[in-house]
């Protein structure tokens, strides 16, 4: 009696769990549950779009923090680009380009692309236009948006093809979009936005009041990232 009692409680003791090795097990699963996220993620990284304007940003950022020093950037190309092309056709009067952290802006005078009262680009403008074009499809990325904004002064028009100067302004812009359209500037790439008077040029304020008019009538070409 006392031999088969001593048995049962061998068994019991071979049955009983060992706390000590399952107290990792958990360890396989939680593994397995890393290996399957990582697998899922590189699945939906291979599949996805990136944002190549992101990189870029992320690129410019990790590198201004590593030297200090502002790295180039494709807008860098633009910028020079069209700046020689300003200083070889004399256009200092007429075109400028500017270069911010969103990317580069090219302003044209109002005079320099049309008539007073009109939207139609000048004959002797589209040569102008035409090379600012190629410089923009050659130096930037098919990433990058092409913005342009048509400006007016605080003048009012009211004529039977433009009510106000939010129609005058919106069809500048339109047609410099068309145009660059035409010259091979993707659809998706482009925007047109009329301003009328309500984004009047912050540096003109303490100028004369009829230069002040002079230079919110203008139209601007933004490359910027998506």
């Amino acid at each position: 009696m006392t031999e088969s009692v001593s048995n049962k409680h061998r068994g019991l003791r071979r049955r009983r769990p060992n706390f000590e090795d399952s107290s990792s097990s958990w360890l396989i699963t939680y593994s397995d549950a890393v290996t399957l996220l990582l697998a899922f993620f590189v699945m939906i990284l291979s599949v996805s779009d990136l944002n190549q304007g992101k990189v870029e940003a992320l690129k410019e950022g990790l590198t201004e923090a590593m030297t200090g020093e502002a790295p180039p950037t494709p807008f860098t190309d633009i910028k020079n680009g069209l700046e020689q092309l300003i200083e070889q056709d004399g256009l200092q009067d007429q075109v400028s380009v500017t270069l911010d952290k969103e990317g580069v802006k090219i302003e044209f005078s109002n005079v320099s692309l049309y008539q007073s009262g009109s939207a139609d680009i000048k004959i002797d403008a589209i040569k102008t236009l035409n090379k600012v074009t190629q410089v923009i499809l050659k130096t930037s990325h098919k990433t990058h948006m092409v913005e342009v904004g048509g400006h007016t002064d605080n003048v009012p028009i009211h004529t039977e093809k433009f009510p106000s100067n939010w129609e005058l302004s919106s069809a500048r812009a339109t047609n410099v979009v068309k145009y660059l359209l035409a010259e091979g500037i993707e659809k998706e790439r482009l925007k047109a936005a009329g301003y009328a008077d309500s984004r009047p040029k912050e540096n003109s304020l303490n100028l004369p009041l009829n230069q002040q008019r002079e230079d919110n009538r203008r139209v601007v070409i933004f490359v910027k990232r998506y």
